[in-house]
């Protein structure tokens, strides 16, 4: 193991100093590299939306919801909120049917239900020339049938508001065979813009077009100039920060940016990478910036600093390029693969984009770590000019100084001078996070994670509290006898069965388009069925050809906006009923957006902990291997990991930051960060007391003091820069801006305040021997 390491630390001071000796080649390569992974991305890369992204493509749910919009070409529903003071005036109510009709002539609707249906219904087909003709209509087709009554409450929610209900499946664009289903929303909302504006309406009738494809429509379309905006106020406040924290000690201003081109160059790998493995980016993949970038310039900066140590020290570029990947290139080189191997856990989420979120990470963090050593050497000592990296001040001492020496003070005097006291402060605030760890609670919506502020969202939100039943949960009947009396029977008892659920409001299927063409009976023969299947094309539940999907019939049933668990209450209820009542039939599946919404829900929670067990145990095991310990791992992953994730996990709950997509990532992305500064305040506590024979208390004191400008300039740097995540209009973006912050911020503290507590606490070296000079010269 001694020769493997050893090996190692031989191997990348050769890669440095062979990049700094040869930096042609180098950057020749890294240019290449870059051309093909940004042409990559550039042909291959979209922004995508919706629910289904967050739904395994082979799951039962994401297949049942496939196969109705396959077989029904259905699933997207939009609400035309119609409201007049003269409702029942027949004027209105011709106006409504005009509307009814403008909307069933789009190609994009396969279904249109109105009230003037209704109407029509109970009149023999005609509209009443008169307001007491069009309420007796009504009452015609809606006394001795349930189904109708319940369909008629749903049309006319209160007085003075009536709603045109308008289905569609998926429309829009193809592109690398993926159906853009937001463009499709766009198309619609658009046609039905158009419909309503051609239509001849009243005076004091006024429309409004709602629904989640509307909303989820204008919220995709502010995702990409809200990346732009983010983004780009990001790197602004990136460039600052890092230039602040370095420009004193590089030669020229310019130079301190140097570790933020291999970051930027990385991320550009990063895309590339997307391309070739089909990602999208979307609300979730934006969340990988702040781990990508973050590290990358934290990688960046540390075989910086240590380059112009050891040119300070007065070794020549190119051998100080090549101790730098030497000693700091070991610590990076284990904290890369830990937090790979950390980010690896998110595969086991049942959400693909966090599956993709951990690849993509694991991908960048990677790239920044060759790029570290490789082409940072090369373009270090390519500007190199020879002259002093420090400048000092009238009283001798410069910034870089002062820093050192308050930091170092602050660690000799606190945190290792009482380390006990520290120690058992740091055990309260993290009991604090385990007790908040089960309660914080899931957004219960994923409506809720897109922008609030929008008058598609007002609109949206006044249609649910107007109407009772503005979700849709489709049920899928499919047996070899689907359009027969004894079928139609048990459907008709398994309607009425879920409407005495409060929360089901109303139903349209063939069997209520059926009985609203027989006084509200279902035919006892075959012949009559037939008979009545034909009526029911043009009436007010108007069904498709029964040809078209001969085994299968399509309950669409409107449910209140509940949330949480009664929605899983629902969709068991539904099942459970559908297994007591529907005997003749082969399979039943519940599917619609609502069960969609749950499904999503329940994954983000189930994988919550395993991911964070997974991604701990294997940081525990990488670790242990590279250091041959498993104390020193177990002190890194506890007091620096561990800890950093429970403390995020309290401020998550104490300022209400709830768990979504993004923030389960909490403890991998925890892991990453706070292991990689721990690595680095570890090796140079290491160096310290084995190679300089300090006591324990001075090791931990120099090794934070050393490491106080790569590490907090590279946190800083971070926090500064995707903090304006947290002023993001999409929630879901936001609370990962905040659960970052904590996480940087709270990973410094663990490294630097709990750490070398912990150090100085446990002996860690007693079975040891000393690191052989030679393996650490220049360190």
């Amino acid at each position: 193991m001694m020769d493997i390491g050893r090996r190692v630390r031989d191997g990348l001071e050769t890669l440095g100093s062979e990049s700094a000796r040869n930096p042609g080649p180098v950057v020749a390569v890294v240019l290449v590299l870059v051309i093909v992974s940004g042409g990559v991305a550039a042909t291959s890369l979209q922004m995508s939306m919706g629910m289904t992204l967050y739904i395994d493509d082979d799951s039962e749910t994401a297949q049942q919801w496939a196969g109705l919009k396959d077989d029904f070409d259905t699933g997207n529903n939009v609400f035309v909120v119609v409201e007049s003071d003269r409702l029942y005036d027949p004027e209105t109510i011709r106006a409504i049917d005009r509307l009814d009709r403008g909307y069933s002539s789009l190609d994009e609707t396969n279904r249109v239900v109105s009230l003037a249906d209704l109407v029509r219904a109970g009149n023999g087909g005609e509209i009443p020339a008169t307001e007491t003709g069009v309420r007796r209509a009504l009452d015609r087709a809606t006394e001795h049938n349930p189904e109708m009554a319940g369909l008629r409450s749903q049309l006319v929610p209160e007085s003075g508001t009536t709603i045109i209900l308008v289905s569609y499946g998926d429309v829009g664009t193809f592109d690398r065979g993926q159906l853009l289903p937001q463009r499709g929303a766009d198309i619609v909302y658009g046609e039905i813009q158009e419909e309503t504006q051609l239509a001849a309406l009243p005076a004091g009738l006024s429309v409004t077009v709602t629904g989640q494809p509307v909303f989820e429509n204008a919220a995709f379309g502010l995702m990409l100039p809200e990346m732009i905006t983010l983004f780009a106020g990001a790197f602004a406040l990136i460039f600052g920060v890092v230039y602040l924290v370095m420009r004193s000690k590089v030669e020229r201003g310019w130079h301190v940016f140097l570790p933020l081109g291999t970051a930027m160059t990385a991320l550009v790998y990063m895309t590339g990478a997307m391309g070739v493995l089909g990602y999208n980016f979307n609300a979730i993949m934006l969340g990988v910036m702040p781990i990508a970038l973050g590290l990358g310039i934290d990688y960046g900066l540390q075989i910086q600093t240590r380059y112009l140590e050891e040119r300070g020290n007065g070794r020549d570029p190119v051998e100080a390029a090549g101790l730098a990947t030497r000693t700091t290139g070991r610590a990076l080189l284990i904290a890369m693969v830990t937090t790979v191997v950390g980010l690896g856990s998110l595969l086991v989420s049942s959400v693909p984009p966090v599956q993709q979120f951990g690849v993509t990470s694991a991908v960048s963090v990677a790239a920044s770590m060759a790029l570290a050593v490789t082409l940072l050497p090369a373009m270090l000592v390519r500007v190199d000019g020879g002259a002093s990296h420090a400048t000092a001040d009238a009283s001798g001492m410069s910034d870089y100084d002062r820093l050192e020496a308050a930091t170092g003070a602050f660690t000799r005097r606190l945190t290792v001078g009482r380390p006990l006291v520290t120690l058992l402060l740091a055990a309260l605030l993290v009991s604090g996070g385990v007790y908040a760890y089960p309660q914080v609670e899931p957004r219960q919506q994923m409506m809720d994670f897109w922008p609030q502020e929008l008058g598609a969202k007002e609109d949206l939100e006044e249609l649910e509290d107007t109407v009772e039943g503005s979700k849709v949960i489709y049920v899928v009947v499919e047996t070899d006898q689907a359009y027969t009396p004894e079928t139609f029977r048990e459907v008709a008892t398994y309607q009425r069965l879920m409407l005495e659920n409060p929360n089901v409001e109303a139903v349209v299927s063939p069997v209520t388009a059926v009985q609203a063409a027989n006084g509200g009976r279902i035919p006892d023969t075959q012949y009559r069925l037939d008979a009545g299947l034909r009526d029911a094309s043009d009436g007010p539940t108007a069904i498709r050809d029964p040809s078209e999907t001969p085994s299968k019939l399509l309950l669409t049933f409107y449910v209140d906006d509940v949330e949480g668990e009664p929605v899983r209450t629902l969709i068991d209820e539904f099942e459970g009923n559908a297994d007591y009542t529907l005997a003749t039939a082969d399979e039943v599946q519940v599917t619609g957006k609502p069960v969609l919404n749950r499904n999503v829900i329940e994954n983000v929670t189930a994988g919550l902990t395993p991911m964070t067990l997974l991604s701990f145990l294997l940081g525990f095991l990488v670790l242990a291997i590279a250091f041959r310990s498993l104390k020193i791992s177990a002190v890194l992953i506890t007091a620096v990991a561990g800890s950093a994730a429970l403390l995020v996990t309290g401020a998550m709950y104490l300022i209400g930051v709830p768990w979504n997509p993004l923030t389960i990532t909490m403890s991998s992305l925890t892991l990453g960060i706070g292991i990689d500064y721990g690595v680095h305040v570890f090796e140079r506590f290491e160096y310290e007391v084995l190679e300089r024979g300090q006591s324990r208390s001075d090791a931990a004191a120099t090794a934070v003091a050393k490491l106080s400008r790569p590490v907090i300039g590279s946190s800083f740097t971070t926090i500064f820069g995707f903090g304006v995540l947290t002023i993001s209009r999409f929630p879901v973006l936001a609370n990962f801006g905040v659960t970052t912050v904590f996480a940087i911020a709270l990973s410094l503290l663990a490294a630097f305040v709990i750490l070398p507590a912990a150090l100085v606490t446990v002996r860690l070296f007693d079975d040891r021997d000393p690191t052989p000079a030679a393996d650490a010269a220049g360190s």
